[in-house]
């Protein structure tokens, strides 16, 4: 049986994501119980509508209060229980009945949001088996907004598998080449690798199709009507003759 009660959510205002691989946490919004009291109370259909920003974007702009949202959020999808008791610091801090976050002053949520980057960061720290002092800015970020972010002993693999390559492709013996040109002139190169030893050929017949294309004129004597798919019923395009033959002559063998 459904609950008498809709809520709509207004979200993000004047921020548009597209194309995003960010695993943004909106599920996390169905843990806040503010809304979950409402949809038990309801005696009937109502519809309430609540801003996500709550009154943020009276004092901070609109970049800080997304990146504090996505702060919230991924707490709450990890931690709900210890994310309800940083958003409280406390007692006396109140939620106003229009809003849906607890009213703090700018220097408590600065504190709010520190602790909640520290819950993120140690949560992906202990799945991940990594230090998160070894974390970089760029790192931090990524995790914090959502994206894959390889653990550092992959990186490391990844890195050193890098290096055994360059050592590889520095110990291949140089050879010593000679090719001509086509004007006949001796070129000699050295070269570490098999492709470079390779004879470049071109695969366009260019200059077969430029001879073929100065006897296009004669191709314009044999130009006919298939007159089978003629139908009374269709159109009928008349096109003259010459500029037919003109189109044929300038164009490429190809076409």
């Amino acid at each position: 049986m459904l609950d008498p009660l809709e809520v709509h959510l207004l979200d993000f205002p004047n921020i548009v994501i597209k194309g995003s691989e960010l695993q943004l946490p909106y599920k996390s919004i169905l843990k806040i119980e503010k809304f979950g009291d409402r949809i038990l109370k309801a005696t009937e259909p109502q519809m309430l509508l609540f801003n996500l920003y709550d009154d943020w974007l009276k004092s901070i702009q609109s970049f800080t209060a997304f990146s504090r949202l996505i702060l919230i959020l991924r707490s709450l999808n990890i931690n709900p229980e210890r994310t309800k008791v940083i958003l409280q610091p406390e007692k006396d801090v109140v939620t106003q009945p229009h809003h849906i976050w607890p009213t703090l002053t700018d220097e408590q949520w600065v504190k709010v949001e520190v602790e909640l980057k520290n819950l993120i960061l140690s949560d992906y720290a202990k799945k991940n088996n990594v230090n998160v002092a070894s974390l970089t800015q760029s790192e931090i970020k990524d995790i914090i907004l959502g994206m894959e972010v390889a653990p550092v002993q992959i990186q490391e693999q990844e890195i050193k598998r890098i290096e055994e390559q360059s050592r590889e492709a520095a110990q291949l013996q140089a050879q010593t080449v000679k090719s001509t040109n086509v004007h006949g002139t001796q070129i000699i190169t050295q070269v570490t690798s098999a492709f470079e030893k390779e004879k470049f050929q071109s695969k366009t017949d260019w200059r077969m199709r430029a001879i073929s294309a100065s006897t296009l004129h004669l191709r314009t004597k044999q130009i006919y009507v298939n007159s089978e798919d003629l139908k009374e019923q269709g159109f009928t395009f008349v096109l003259p003759k010459n500029i037919l033959k003109r189109f044929i002559c300038v164009s490429d063998l190809r076409i």
